[in-house]
Parts: structure tokens; sequence; C-alpha cells
């Protein structure tokens, strides 16, 4: 009776401590998976589309380039020689800086020349017979006629083989050399590159909204980095007719360089204007964008728990805006930092939302 009463105890403990076993497993699950569905609902930070009207003033990015450079070119073929060019060397438009010489074209050359030489003696001795009476016109105008012809048939084949001189295009300094002081050159290589840093000029980008409003003759003020309180007066002398998949217009600035301060080529420069009208729109930050900018999208928060991805028309940009043109509204809440953890129609958690009230009623943004 006694070992019934231990076995049944027994029992009883085994089943005690499997019914807490089973139940601290159920708990443990039911936990991991409240963690797992936390975990799957990631936070994004939102904020709306703003209506923005920026000032008067339109600072663009740009390019400073020179206004004149060209290459130092083979007009024949040949051995170089003379060519003692080095890089930074200052050379002046047609100032000889080299020769090439061909043995071959050095023959054919020497042979014209003989040719040119035998006939004229030849027109010479039959107009003195001409003139004492001893040949006729007729004798005398044929040999005159054979000088022509060699004279001329050695000018043209001089200009077939090409000038042997080789001399600077421009005036400026040499800032790339292709070739060295004794190798053999064919016609129309490129032997060296000038470059002249006197006449500048900055190409810079403008938005459809602000090239409108400007015109050639419109002066610009150009800073750069390089010269931080400097500033560089440029006047407006080309607008292109035909803009950009952004709608930006391709401008050039020209420049003098300034002696104490000389821009160089490839330098990043700033172009200022002023205009009679500022630049209005609808403006998102450019973290915000998904994919290039020519191909943007952009998460759009709906029912503050979904995200929709949508494409979006880029106009102006200001550096840290961009200005849209198309897709979206004012006051829409947009995705501006998480977009890494999100696709198109997953739940989110809104976290640090920056609503505001927008400056002017909800229209949608139009191409102007």
């Amino acid at each position: 009776m006694k070992r019934i009463i231990i076995i049944g105890a027994v029992a009883a403990l085994v089943a005690l401590i499997a019914f807490r076993l089973m139940n601290n497993k159920e708990k443990i699950e039911a936990a991991k998976t409240s963690t797992a569905q936390f975990q799957t609902v990631p936070v994004v930070e939102v904020q709306p589309v703003t209506y923005e009207r920026l000032d008067q003033k339109l600072s663009v990015l740009g390019t400073v380039e020179a206004q004149n450079e060209g290459n130092i070119i083979a007009e024949t073929r040949g051995k170089l020689q003379n060519f003692k060019l080095v890089l930074g060397t200052f050379v002046k438009k047609g100032q000889q800086v080299g020769y090439i010489q061909d043995d071959v074209q050095g023959i054919v050359v020497e042979n014209n020349q003989t040719t040119v030489e035998n006939a004229k003696r030849e027109m010479e001795r039959y107009e003195r017979l001409l003139k004492g009476g001893a040949v006729t016109q007729e004798a005398y105008q044929k040999y005159k006629d054979q000088y022509n012809t060699a004279l001329l048939n050695a000018k043209q084949q001089q200009r077939v083989l090409g000038n042997g001189a080789v001399v600077a295009p421009i005036s400026g300094y040499v800032y790339d050399k292709k070739v060295e002081n004794g190798e053999y050159v064919a016609v129309g290589a490129v032997l060296a590159s000038v470059i002249n840093l006197q006449e500048l000029k900055l190409v810079v980008n403008v938005p459809e909204q602000a090239v409108y409003q400007l015109k050639t003759g419109d002066k610009a003020t150009i800073t750069a980095q390089a010269f931080p309180g400097v500033t560089f007066t440029g006047t407006v002398h080309y607008i292109s007719p035909k803009g950009d998949d952004l709608h930006n217009y391709p401008v050039e600035i020209y420049l003098n360089n300034n002696s104490k301060n000389q821009l160089k080529a490839g330098t990043l420069a700033n172009a200022s204007f002023t205009f009679r009208n500022g630049i209005d729109g609808l403006f998102i930050p450019r973290r915000a964008l998904i994919g290039g900018a020519d191909s943007a999208s952009v998460y759009v928060l709906e029912n503050n728990d979904t995200v929709r991805l949508r494409r979006v028309q880029l106009g102006y940009d200001t550096g840290d805006l961009y200005q849209v043109l198309s897709g979206l509204k004012q006051g829409e809440p947009i995705v501006v930092n998480g977009q890494l953890n999100v696709s198109n129609g997953a739940k989110v958690s809104v976290s640090g939302s920056k609503q505001t009230q927008p400056k002017t009623d909800t229209s949608v943004a139009v191409k102007q």
C-alpha cells in the first residue's frame, strides 16, 4: 500500500512538471511571435510635401572651362625634330615648336625644286633669245608655260605633302603632351594640347522657371571655394535653346580671369543671378528620393500605416530640395528616412513625423 502511494506521488509530480514545462513553452512561443511581429513593422520618418517660394536670387553650380584651347597637330608624317616642349610651357600663337622631317618628302620636294629651277633657266634663256630676235614669240611662250606649270605642280605637291613646321594654334600653356622628340608621327596626329586661361567660361544648368528670366548680356556674380571672399563678374554669353530631361538649360557665362587669383579649368564655381520674379512650387527633400533624378520615385504614406511607391517628375534642384513638377500633392506625407527597410505596400510605423500646415491649397503640381 505504501509503494502505491509513493508511485502515485511520483506520477503526480512528473505530471505537474510536464504541465509547467508545456505552459512555459507556450509563453515563450507567444513572446517570440509577438517580438517577431513587432520587428516586421519597420519604423519610418515622414514629412509633408511643401509649397516653397524661393527668393529672387538663384545660385547654380558649374564648371570653369577655357574659352580657347587647341591641339598642336602634325601636318605631315615623319620624324619629329627639335620638339622640346614641357608641360606648363607658355607658347604664342604661330610659334614654331618643332619640325617634322620626312626623307621621302624631302626627295620629292628637292626634285620638284630642281624641275622648277631648270624650267626657269630655259624660260630666261629663251627670253634673252627673243629680245635678240633669234626665236619667235611662240617658242618663248612654250618655255614660259612649262615654267609656270612646274611652279604650280611644286606648290600643289607641297600642299599635299604638308608643312613640316610644327606650330602652336593659340597662345597659352601646354597642359598635355602626347609624343616625345625623335618619335615618328602620322599626318593629323595630336602632339600636344594648349590652353589659354586669360578668358574663361562657366558652364551651368539653369532651371526652366529661371531660364526665361535670363538673357544674353545679363551679369552674374561668380565665386569659388578655391578663393574664399573673392568674386568674379561674368556675362551671360549663351543660353541653350534646348533643355535636358530635368528641364535644365545649359548656360555659358564668360569672364576674364583674375591675375592675382587665377582660376583653373575644371574648377567648380557658383554663379549667382538676381531675378525680378522668384521661383515657386512644390518641393521635397533630396533624401526622400528613390532612384536617380531622371527616374525618381518616393514612398507616400497612406492611412498612417502603409507606404506606396509613386513616380515623380522633378524640376529645379536647390541642392537639398527638389522641385516636384508632377506626381505629388501639397501636404502629402512622404518617407524621408527608412526607405531601405520598406517595399511597395508595406505596413510601417511612423516615428518623428514632421507634419506642418500647408502654405496654400492642396493642388496637384503640374508641369509649367
